[in-house]
């Protein structure tokens, strides 16, 4: 397996689906037979920066169609068999339909090269299949105080506050009413639709929950020191 590159193969009564993704940050190739529903104009997300002059379709809609189609027909619930590989390990899963599709999809949206998206693209690089939200929450932090390290480190001005992250879940929120929009009526099971939910969903956890969590992670890293003595 190459390096940046992930497979999904999803073991199907009577067929296994697979998907290929590449992560190292190429901007997948426009095509000029992408269906209707994925043009930018057809119920654009209200927080798109995109103009009908920069692009002809959504970057996210186009980097999913060929998931919405493969999975239209099928119900959130059915239990399947979820094989994902990399260069460095391989991870398997026996969940719900929606939860693998969940997984795949948000590493699809993510390298989609949308740009509302595209601040998630660097955890891409370490995508983990099937995280839970606290998986999720630790793996953002710690990729967005890298990129702060970063930007300090040449002399900029580094958010240390997490403003921009906070932000970021804010349009999250908005941009998972919209995408939903976009792809209502175009599946008739409920997997991706479903799928699609979880995404957005874990974002609106995350930013629920990130004060809590941060306020209890400071928490165990600054005890006192009586509290550590045997």
């Amino acid at each position: 397996m190459q390096d940046g590159l992930v497979r999904y193969v999803f073991q199907l009564p009577g067929e296994a689906l697979t998907f290929e993704i590449d992560t190292t940050g190429a901007v997948p190739q426009t095509r000029i037979d992408y269906p209707e529903w994925t043009r930018l104009a057809h119920q654009q997300c209200a927080c798109c920066p995109l103009h009908a002059d920069q692009a002809m379709y959504c970057p996210a809609a186009t980097r999913v169609h060929h998931l919405l189609e493969a999975f239209a027909q099928k119900t959130s619930i059915e239990r399947v068999q979820v094989l994902v590989q990399t260069a460095q390990r391989t991870y398997q899963g026996d969940v719900d339909l929606q939860v693998g599709v969940n997984s795949l999809l948000g590493l699809l949206m993510a390298t989609s090269g949308c740009p509302v998206l595209d601040p998630l693209k660097s955890m891409a690089q370490f995508h983990l299949p099937f995280s839970t939200t606290e998986e999720t929450l630790s793996r953002t932090l710690g990729a967005y105080l890298t990129e702060q390290y970063c930007i300090a480190q040449k002399g900029g001005d580094p958010d240390w506050a997490l403003d921009g992250l906070r932000a970021l879940y804010k349009r999250l929120e908005t941009l998972n009413q919209d995408f939903s929009k976009r792809i209502q009526g175009r599946v008739q099971g409920d997997a991706m639709a479903n799928a699609i939910i979880l995404f957005f969903a874990t974002s609106v956890l995350v930013n629920a929950s990130l004060e809590e969590k941060l306020a209890a992670k400071v928490t165990r890293g600054t005890g006192k020191a009586g509290d550590r003595r045997g």
